[in-house]
């Protein structure tokens, strides 16, 4: 596809504006704190924002859609869930995380467990960058700007990926969350446009309707359902959910720079009204696609096909920007946390007066570091089948014995460091022991092959109860913790948890506006079931 010099210029003219915002963002404060945390002055529109725009990337919309083409609107349970799956952060950890005043989530896991603990988590997170973030998004991106403009695909991995690493080394957590603010309206101006033209195409909604088998528009499926059986979705995939609101560093770090708790919360909460609309302009044009395209090669080319089908010149500028806009967003998303895991988690263990440059310095370096390695390691992910699919299940086995680790570390003060550790080495065991025999034909664990345990859903969930049975016998069997590392990281009564700010007028209330979305999300859910 040849694009016209008005595509052109949208694209040009976007990524000039990024680019400049993102090298003058947060440029006057020079303290860590302003590069890492961007001085913890941020708002709740701008936390939301980039909450959004670093949960969303390039496999989202390819692969989303791919999903909702193949089997319908029953992959956006992904979208949907996620807003419940907000509510451990809003209520839970926030209150924890900005009490301590840590930079990193494994620095909390210090000041609860030990230092083994906090330097274990933060390998994992850093290696999970780059094998899972960092790849997959330069991946993805590098397959749909091919398929639509024929661009070399090695050209975009280390051109997007260079360019993004340049605005977030300059400018800190400041610059990725202004510049994320603008990715994520760009992003969702593209998703409403391709879906509206797509609607319009089929002849509406009810078009729609009529034209796709009834389970196609079904979010809720049996439990036998080897992709989204509804037992794993509700508790696996919210454990999974949790575990990336919450616990994962790249997404919490935006709520580590809130102004305050309420502003953290805030944004949070209007993150959940962003995500309500994913379904329908994520998973929605794989639905168009399967009417107006049903005989794709693959699934995954339903993307891309609306695009060069649909889109008008002009708009197809736009839409090529909104998904620069979500894989830079991602991107530079986890750049800023993998500069502040290693600069706060390693570095400074290693010299703890290092002084605020050679810091600042050192974020830059792993930010260079994991760029290379992650642009190296796309070729690898090329050889795997299903990149949506492998991205969810690889995220369930990983994820799950780590949301489980935290919830227990705030409500049971008898979980310790043995007990973290021992279910962190089972976890290493049991989920890939797992994964192989899904993979296999259940030949490695043959009591698996039943209808209830098929399920990849429900084989994390098996594989991450075994490592939460062995954390619990461990701490048991084994030294309380000290008393000392019980402070203010457990819950002991709920004020801990510091759930309202009775000066805070009802319009800025978090709990109204979570509390709506909640109930806007399951009417949706209700209906659609």
């Amino acid at each position: 596809m040849t694009l016209s010099n008005l595509d052109l210029f949208v694209i040009l003219a976007y990524a000039a504006l990024v680019l400049t915002i993102g090298l003058r963002a947060g440029g006057k404060d020079k303290s860590a704190e302003g590069y890492f945390l961007a001085g913890r002055q941020l708002r709740w529109p701008f936390i939301g924002a980039s909450l959004y725009a670093a949960n969303i990337s390039t496999e989202h919309l390819v692969g989303l859609a791919g999903s909702g083409y193949g089997s319908g609107l029953a992959w956006g349970v992904f979208e949907w869930i996620a807003i419940f799956c907000l509510a451990p952060l809003i209520f839970l950890f926030l209150p924890f995380y900005i009490k301590n005043q840590v930079y990193t989530v494994p620095e909390f896991l210090e000041r609860r467990f030990s230092s083994s603990v906090r330097l274990a988590f933060s390998a994992f997170m850093v290696l999970l960058a780059v094998v899972v973030k960092v790849s997959i998004s330069l991946w993805a991106s590098s397959i749909i700007l091919h398929s639509l403009l024929g661009w070399n695909q090695t050209l975009v991995i280390w051109g997007i990926g260079a360019a993004t690493a340049i605005y977030t080394m300059k400018g800190g957590l400041s610059a990725v969350v202004y510049t994320d603010a603008i990715q994520a309206t760009v992003l969702l101006l593209a998703a409403v446009i391709l879906t509206a033209l797509g609607l319009h195409e089929i002849g509406g909604l009810q078009a729609l309707h009529s034209k796709l088998a009834p389970s196609y528009f079904s979010m809720i499926r049996p439990a036998t359902d080897l992709d989204l059986p509804w037992p794993g979705v509700f508790f696996g995939v919210f454990l999974m959910g949790s575990f990336y609101f919450a616990m994962d560093q790249v997404l919490v770090q935006r709520v580590f720079a809130a102004k305050n708790l309420n502003e953290g919360r805030l944004g949070a909460a209007f993150c959940g009204w962003l995500k309500l609309l994913n379904p329908i302009l994520l998973v929605g044009p794989g639905l168009i696609a399967a009417v107006l395209y049903p005989n794709l090669a693959r699934p995954d080319d339903a993307y891309p096909t609306l695009l060069q089908n649909l889109m008008p010149t002009g708009l197809l500028g736009l839409t090529i920007a909104g998904i620069s806009a979500a894989l830079m967003g991602h991107l530079s998303a986890t750049y800023n946390s993998v500069a502040t895991l290693v600069t706060q988690d390693f570095y400074l263990k290693i010299k703890p007066h290092a002084s605020t440059s050679q810091q600042i310095l050192t974020g830059r370096i792993a930010v260079v570091v994991v760029f290379v390695m992650g642009a190296l390691w796309t070729p690898v992910i090329g050889n795997f089948k299903s990149l949506w699919v492998y991205l969810q299940s690889v995220s369930a086995y990983l994820m799950m014995p780590f949301a489980c680790i935290f919830f227990l570390a705030i409500f049971w003060k008898r979980t310790n460091t043995a007990g973290v550790l021992a279910c962190l080495g089972s976890s290493l065991v049991l989920c890939p022991l797992m994964m192989v025999n899904h993979q296999t034909g259940y030949a490695l664990l043959p009591f698996t092959n039943t209808p209830l345990l098929r399920p990849w859903l429900h084989g994390a969930m098996l594989a991450c109860s075994f490592s939460v049975l062995i954390l619990i016998l461990t701490s048991l069997l084994t030294a309380h913790p000290p008393p000392e590392k019980l402070v203010s990281t457990t819950v002991s009564r709920l004020s801990d948890l510091q759930l309202q700010d009775s000066r805070v007028a009802w319009y800025k209330n978090y709990q109204v506006w979570y509390g709506s979305v909640c109930l806007v999300a399951g009417v949706a859910w209700y209906l659609l079931r």
